[in-house]
């Protein structure tokens, strides 16, 4: 749609730079393990109402989506699985 291809054309230069030093940080996979972590106190917060929680998780979904969409069309899946098995240096 228009609004896909407005989106696109508005983040890539931030998703140019993530597929860039995304590596040496991490910062996709830490993203991703965070949301995992935290999907098990969704349904706790729809019982709640807490519609914070629930926004900031629909949002980290959506962002780990569009981020995933541009990894997945610009490289192989060797290079994908790179990504997510970032370790910290000590």
């Amino acid at each position: 749609s228009a609004d896909l291809k407005l989106l696109e054309e508005a983040t890539i230069s931030v998703c140019k730079s993530l597929v860039e030093k995304n590596p040496r940080t991490g910062n996709l996979g830490s993203l991703v393990k965070v949301f995992l972590s935290r999907t098990k106190e969704l349904k706790i917060s729809a019982e709640c109402q807490n519609h914070l929680f629930i926004w900031q998780a629909h949002n980290a979904l959506f962002i780990i989506c569009c981020l995933l969409k541009v990894f997945i069309s610009r490289m192989s899946e060797e290079e994908l699985q790179l990504h997510f098995t970032h370790e910290e240096k000590a």
